[in-house]
């Protein structure tokens, strides 16, 4: 085994360009920052020696010699003669060897037919390993497609709706002035045309702004309440979502969390048919944070074999790749051994995404997990999925750290998030708080002032030597 560094711009970069030249399966040892530049330290095995290519290097005499026998004054002497006769023989042949007819060694042609196997053998791995590569693309493309397609759909369905809505908000149920920015800010967000309707009709007995804002608030909090579920603390339990939900990390966060209860020896990551650039490599470095084993199953009876070597392990986590979702879990179910299913979804994610991930009946869900909460402003369509759908959340993610798990989901604080992003106009209220803390930050800037030119000091003119 050698140790190569890898320099790159960032770490994904990095992890990109020691698959491109040692293959997916390359094991990285450490990675840090040099000169503003990532580094990464990979292994590499390196395949031993052949006796053909071994050959230039080793005398046969001395490999293929046994136990000496006889005196060692006589050994001695034989040797040193031997030395004698060699160089001799290497100062008679010195001039006579550019007359020699220059043809290769048999080592050298053994070795070189011994390359030209290894070459040959190697021609199909790559090509399947190309092959593979391909087909996850293909499968990948697709699937875009068929989500933007989702997407337009969803659109010309809410698009219809919102037309045929249009008419009964505006003419058949007057509202009161004061609350009328609310309503055009509930048309201006993304929010799906049945629960803006249900919104709506649920503001247009208040007078004021706060009023109808504290009403919707109880409204949605009440509508999307529901039993937390537990979290993943022991069993096997697979995680599933679309691409980009944030699985991987979510089953670090999970993996972190278990080892500190159970013992990192306790708890192992299993990375089940992901054939993205870097993503065994990313799975790797996380579980090399808690200290957890990972274990990579490019098929199902090499993740079933893992599943019935490891039984003795607290908990098993398994990570799923976006592509083909669907088919992972069948493959997975089809081991009848009581594994758990979680549904990864990202706060903001849309109406259509959602669809795709929850339409499969066969899929039967333990929980859903939610992710990037500190990214989401409009967690419209999560709203209207909860408002719908019986299905508990288990737990959240808060940051870009492994530490940043949420077990204590408040789906409150959700409604309150997507209710303080409406565009709303600036009341007098906020204008007048506005203006007052500016007086105050003004005033403190001013008495800070002159305290400072109190206590400066002046110049005498004085020098010291």
């Amino acid at each position: 085994m050698e140790l190569k560094r890898i320099l790159a711009r960032d770490i994904r970069a990095a992890n990109e360009k020691a698959v491109a030249q040692y293959g997916p399966d390359v094991l990285v040892i450490s990675s840090g920052q040099v000169n503003g530049l990532t580094e990464l330290i990979v292994a590499v095995d390196l395949a031993p020696l052949t006796p053909e290519e071994a050959d230039p290097f080793v005398k046969s005499r001395y490999a293929t010699s046994g136990k000496p026998s006889g005196k060692f004054d006589v050994l001695l002497g034989q040797t040193i003669d031997q030395n004698k006769r060699d160089a001799r023989e290497r100062q008679a042949t010195q001039v006579a060897k550019p007359l020699v007819e220059m043809a290769a060694k048999p080592s050298q042609a053994a070795a070189s037919k011994v390359k030209t196997a290894a070459k040959t053998a190697a021609q199909p791995v790559e090509e399947s390993a190309k092959r593979a590569a391909e087909e996850h693309d293909s499968l990948r493309g697709r699937e875009i497609v068929a989500l933007v397609r989702e997407e337009l759909n969803s659109l010309r369905r809410e698009f219809k709706l919102g037309q045929q809505m249009a008419a009964w908000q505006h003419g058949g149920m007057p509202l009161p002035p004061a609350i009328a920015p609310l309503r055009d800010a509930l048309n201006d967000a993304p929010i799906p045309v049945a629960l803006r309707a249900l919104l709506i009709d649920n503001i247009k007995d208040h007078n004021n702004m706060a009023d109808a804002l504290g009403a919707l608030s109880r409204q949605l909090a009440h509508s999307v309440e529901q039993e937390q579920a537990q979290t993943p603390v022991s069993g096997i339990h697979a995680l599933a979502g679309p691409s980009g939900a944030g699985k991987s990390m979510m089953v670090a966060r999970l993996a972190q969390h278990a080892a500190q209860l159970h013992g990192s020896e306790k708890v192992m990551v299993i990375s089940f048919q992901d054939q993205r650039a870097g993503a065994w490599n990313q799975t790797q470095l996380l579980c090399a944070q808690s200290g957890v084993d990972a274990f990579r199953a490019t098929n199902a009876s090499t993740l079933k074999l893992l599943l019935d070597e490891h039984v003795d392990r607290k908990l098993i986590l398994i990570d799923t790749a976006g592509v083909q979702m669907n088919e992972r879990l069948a493959e997975i179910r089809a081991f009848n051994l009581n594994v758990q299913c979680h549904a990864v979804i990202p706060a903001d994610a849309s109406a259509a995404n959602i669809r795709r991930v929850f339409d499969n009946a066969d899929n039967v869900w333990a929980s859903l997990m939610l992710s990037k909460l500190d990214e989401s402003n409009q967690p419209w369509a999560l709203l209207q999925f909860l408002t719908d759908k019986v299905l508990s959340v288990s737990v959240a993610s808060h940051g870009e750290r492994t530490a940043d798990l949420v077990q204590d989901v408040s789906l409150a604080g959700l409604v309150q998030c997507a209710l303080d992003n409406l565009p709303l106009p600036e009341t007098e209220e906020h204008v007048q708080l506005n203006a007052r803390e500016a007086a105050v930050n003004e005033l403190a800037a001013s008495k800070l002032a002159q305290i400072a030119a109190k206590f400066k000091t002046e110049p005498t003119g004085l020098t010291h030597e």
